[in-house]
């Protein structure tokens, strides 16, 4: 078994393996770069750029290394562009993950591997010694990876985290195995046909390709739910818009006929005159303040969404009669007996009043429209009845 291992790693000549990674290296730097300058916003991209650059030059430096007349140079060179690399992978990953990055440790760790490189380069020639010098930094900014991806729970990237994670476990490995294979003290030189050679660069060149690959695919999962955001929120009150919210509670009105529910269409009371009172830059801050107090009042399944103007709708799956009652005096009172300073300067102060419309079902399979339509009617009565309360419609479809 070991032999045939030995014979189907031989065909592949390290130096051969190196051109490889060092020709995907560069372009992928390429495919990245081009990533970079579209995405300047994300932190941590272009240092993730930098590295893939870094660790390109390194593999073209290796190959011409003994072409040039100062090649203990060109070794020392690559070596620190090859670390240099890896840990800006790291610094780059963290920061667009929005993780605190100790500069100082990475730098400081940094002039560490220089120094013991210039030293086991010029004045204490020893090549396991030098791989340790560059291999155990490698390790731990891909461990301190991985430890970033395992603290990172952001929404929507579960299954590309996982897979960027093994990733980062598989390189770990390799870099792990070149350290146990190069024991036996065969392997002298990068360009050495052994099986510490050809394993890395065989390795190096698959993993090399699927990290890069799973952070453009990161980028553009983090574009994606970015326009889809703006497409669904609304950029004042941080809560859906009409069409997402209405798109959403179609899709629950579809898939659980007879659900009992509780739709709640509100209005800010005379919010025409607080805008021409105060200015709608007051009028913003109170919408504002009104869409985080009813965040704030609801529960995971529910939805709120700016419905139009001074408009909020609420949908409440699963919450019966009584529940509403109680749930949308509780938003009233809250919004009533809260306040918001209109002028800074005086130290003058308002607060808003709702009315609401609610209307609740039992049973029966209703139409988002059906229920607006009702809870409209509820709000209208709500509103030319003094304001500042909820009036309720209760449906319920007879069955036979």
């Amino acid at each position: 078994m070991r032999q045939a291992l030995v014979s189907l790693l031989s065909a592949f000549h390290p130096e051969t393996m190196i051109f490889m990674v060092a020709l995907s290296s560069l372009l992928q730097s390429c495919v990245l770069l081009g990533l970079g300058v579209s995405v300047k916003q994300y932190k941590g991209v272009p240092i993730y750029v930098l590295g893939t650059v870094f660790c390109a030059l390194s593999f073209l430096g290796f190959l011409v290394r003994g072409m040039t007349p100062t090649p203990s140079l060109i070794r020392f060179i690559n070596n620190t562009l090859l670390v240099s690399g890896s840990l800006l992978y790291t610094i780059g990953i963290g920061q667009f993950l929005g993780k605190k990055i100790k500069y100082n440790f990475w730098l400081f760790l940094l002039t560490i591997v220089i120094i013991f490189q210039a030293y086991y380069i010029y004045y204490f020639d020893n090549y396991f010694l030098r791989n340790i010098t560059v291999i155990l930094p490698i390790i731990l900014g891909y461990a301190l990876s991985l430890a970033y991806f395992i603290r990172f729970d952001e929404t929507g990237f579960a299954a590309t985290s996982r897979c960027f994670s093994l990733v980062l476990i598989v390189g770990i490995l390799v870099f792990t195995t070149r350290l146990v294979l190069l024991l036996d003290g065969q392997t002298q030189s990068i360009s050495d046909v052994t099986i510490a050679n050809t394993f890395t660069f065989l390795s190096l060149f698959i993993v090399d390709f699927l990290r890069n690959g799973f952070f453009v695919l990161l980028v553009s999962q983090r574009m994606y739910f970015e326009l889809k955001k703006i497409s669904e929120i609304d950029f004042l009150t941080d809560v859906y818009n009409r069409g997402a919210a209405a798109k959403k509670i179609e899709t629950i009105l579809q898939k659980n006929t007879g659900l009992e529910l509780t739709l709640i269409l509100l209005d800010v009371d005379y919010f025409k005159k607080v805008n021409d009172a105060y200015g709608h830059d007051v009028g913003d801050l109170a919408l504002k303040d009104i869409s985080r107090i009813l965040k704030l009042q609801l529960q995971k399944k529910d939805i709120v969404s700016r419905w139009g103007g001074e408009e909020f709708l609420l949908f409440l799956p699963g919450c019966s009669t009584s529940e509403a009652r109680d749930r949308a005096e509780s938003l009233r009172r809250e919004v009533c007996q809260h306040s918001l300073i209109c002028n800074a300067i005086t130290g003058e102060r308002i607060s808003c009043t709702i009315s609401l419309g609610v209307v609740t079902t039992r049973q029966g399979n209703y139409s988002l429209d059906e229920l607006l339509k009702e809870a409209d009617i509820a709000l209208y009565d709500a509103k030319t009845n003094g304001r500042n309360q909820a009036k309720y419609v209760m449906l319920c479809q007879e069955t036979l």
